[in-house]
């Protein structure tokens, strides 16, 4: 076996001593828990301590008629050679090797000699220290961490261990196949370098993980939504945290960041929030189809007469106009239905909360074996709101209520006002506020979970998506009012719900709606639907305006500069906000600008909740008109923008 060789010799003070303190030398000689042994240059023993005769298991006697090689096997014997002339050269040596027993069991050892002269004579002392439980220490600390090796690598989630300066010790499996680093390249880098993570929506660099462990020496939890970009570009949608690696003393040695894969639970998230989407339409499928074919009776049968009329002289006005009410109240039901995907900012205006209140409610529980009791302060207050987020608030709390009573039941609707005052039980800005208060007969929500109930994704119905109330939450405190839940097991559960009240009241509507304004000018309209460029070309012309009409954005451009350079401009521009494989309506905007910084343009859309509708003048616009319109609502909306 080879030697392991140090650079410097252990060897304290040799048998020189003897002369002078016999009895010291001979107590420590003999105390000595290592084997001593005195020896001639050619490995002849002279003496040894009772150690010696311990460990090799040879008397006394026996010992000093052997040599020194006698105690080693073979392989190692033919090296002793080598330390001799080292020995002689340095005074001495350090080894670690292996020595034989008299039973000829081999054990490990550390030697140590030193060269002494007893009167003329040069000789060697030897330490031999037996280092077997040593040895079997280290095999068991070895298995131990090669154990700890082996489990890491072999766990489901990834794992990436640092040293206290953020360098890499350790890449399981997982985490080589999703960072694309494997151990021997990624060891000894920096953890940002392998572990590339990004804010999914912002793609920003998240802070590394390691840094902040070190920083604050507690666990950290990775935000939501982190993507862990791979060497190759891959994507992963992952989760989970980093924690701080300490030694006994609880000094921080390093991080351990372990981490998921989530990007096949995020999938199926989605996949079920969208099924729950269907599966909530289909169950307003019936009474919509119901309503929706009692409109298009008021409007076929009235168009049919109509046009009897027309040839007979007959009273058509009252015809068409009672085909264009029911054609309202048909777009009133389709915001309605537009409440499932509404969102973004408020697109406020004077309502009537009250009957906001009784229409979206009896039209939730249309068809149910739910009823409705519903009571509206007489006086009650209007409110500046975007009405079909309000109606979506109102349906979420009455399609939960309705739910909760699968046999049936009543479901009380209050409306009032309420003059809040500061330091209230409700966390809004005293003053004016309207209250709708909802309360069902249902189960009830345990306790535990009603602070929960806010939560994305947390619902106690197996079929529910758990989004209803966070969204009517998140719309309510985006009008700058309230949402509060109370319920009790086996009693009910009430909703509050607290909006500002406006200090304007409500105008009363008029007994006969004004007719359109009329006017002037070219007009330029873009729609990438045909019926809706006839329509509005028609209605343009009725108010006495000179239109165009195009299907993208591209050809707009073309003719508002052709319009321009014949020396007969558009007066405004009426651009539909979304035209699928050309530019909409704002990137329309954006070229005509360059053309002309004065132009005037309307946005268009049926769909009222994105921004560009509900804040039209901060993109550019002039006005707005929500599809489908009215003549006199395109005639409103034209005369102020042109007089502005």
């Amino acid at each position: 076996m080879p030697y392991k060789k140090s650079s410097t010799p252990r060897v304290p003070g040799g048998p020189e001593a003897r002369g002078e303190g016999g009895k010291k030398y001979q107590a420590l000689f003999e105390a000595a828990t290592d084997a001593i042994f005195l020896e001639t240059l050619e490995g002849q023993i002279l003496d040894c301590n009772p150690a010696a005769v311990r460990m090799f298991g040879y008397t006394l006697e026996e010992m000093l008629r052997l040599k020194v090689t006698d105690l080693m096997p073979e392989e190692v014997a033919r090296t002793l050679p080598a330390l001799i002339t080292e020995e002689l050269t340095t005074g001495g040596f350090f080894v670690e090797t292996v020595n034989r027993r008299r039973n000829g069991e081999l054990f490990p050892v550390e030697v140590s000699t030193r060269m002494v002269r007893i009167g003329d004579e040069p000789q060697v002392v030897v330490f031999v220290r037996d280092i077997t439980e040593r040895k079997r220490a280290e095999a068991a600390l070895a298995a131990e961490k090669e154990r700890l090796l082996v489990t890491l690598r072999s766990i489901g989630d990834g794992v990436i261990a640092t040293d206290e300066s953020g360098r890499i010790l350790l890449v399981n499996k997982v985490a080589e196949r999703m960072t694309g680093w494997p151990q021997e390249e990624a060891a000894g880098r920096s953890l940002a370098e392998v572990f590339h993570i990004v804010y999914e929506k912002t793609r920003a660099r998240c802070e590394n993980p390691a840094e902040r462990v070190l920083r604050g020496g507690r666990i950290s939890v990775l935000a939501e939504h982190t993507i862990l970009v791979a060497r190759d570009g891959t994507e992963h949608v992952i989760a989970d945290s980093a924690a701080p690696i300490c030694d006994l003393e609880s000094h921080i040695i390093g991080v351990v960041v372990a981490f998921r894969e989530i990007t096949e639970q995020r999938r199926m998230e989605e996949e079920r929030l969208r099924a729950q989407k269907l599966e909530s339409l289909g169950l307003l499928a019936g009474g919509i189809a119901h309503d929706f074919n009692n409109i298009l009776t008021g409007i076929l049968g009235n168009i049919s007469l109509a046009r009897v009329a027309l040839q007979s002289g007959g009273d058509h006005p009252a015809l068409l106009q009672e085909a264009e009410k029911a054609c309202l109240r048909a777009k009133d039901l389709s915001q309605q239905l537009l409440t499932f995907a509404r969102g973004g900012a408020p697109m406020r205006q004077m309502t009537s909360i009250a009957g906001l209140v009784r229409d979206t409610v009896e039209f939730c529980l249309r068809g149910s074996n739910v009823r409705a009791d519903l009571l509206s302060a007489e006086d009650l207050w209007a409110a500046e709101v975007d009405p079909g987020q309000i109606a979506q608030v109102v349906n979420n709390v009455i399609i939960n209520s309705k739910q909760a009573m699968p046999g049936g039941g009543v479901v009380v609707v209050r409306a009032e006002n309420a003059d809040l005052e500061k330091g209230g039980a409700h966390p809004v800005e005293p003053g004016r506020y309207i209250r709708i208060t909802v309360k069902d007969t249902g189960a009830g929500v345990p306790k535990e979970y009603i602070p929960k109930v806010f939560d994305p994704f947390f619902t106690t119905k197996p079929q529910s998506s758990g989004l209803g109330l966070t969204t009517s939450y998140a719309i309510v405190r985006k009008h700058g009012g309230h949402l509060l839940l109370e319920s009790e097991l086996g009693v009910g559960t009430v909703v509050h719900i607290l909006l500002p009240a406006s200090k304007i009241p409500l105008p009363s509507p008029p007994e006969e709606e004004r007719p359109a304004p009329r006017g002037t000018g070219r007009v330029l309209v873009m729609d990438d639907e045909e019926a809706v460029r006839k329509v509005a070309v028609r209605v343009l012309e009725y108010l006495g305006y000179e239109p165009a009409a195009v299907s993208n954005g591209t050809q707009a451009v073309s003719e508002y500069r052709q319009a321009m350079e014949a020396g007969r401009p558009f007066a405004a521009v009426v651009l539909d906000l979304t035209v699928p494989g050309d530019m909409g309506g704002r990137d329309t905007l954006e070229c005509l600008r360059k053309l002309d910084p004065k132009v005037r343009a309307i946005v268009a859309s049926g769909y009222s909740s994105d921004a560009s509708m509900a804040d039209y003048r901060r993109y550019g616009f002039a006005g707005a008109v929500v599809k489908p319109f009215t003549v006199n609502e395109v005639g409103r909306v034209m005369h102020s923008v042109l007089r502005g």
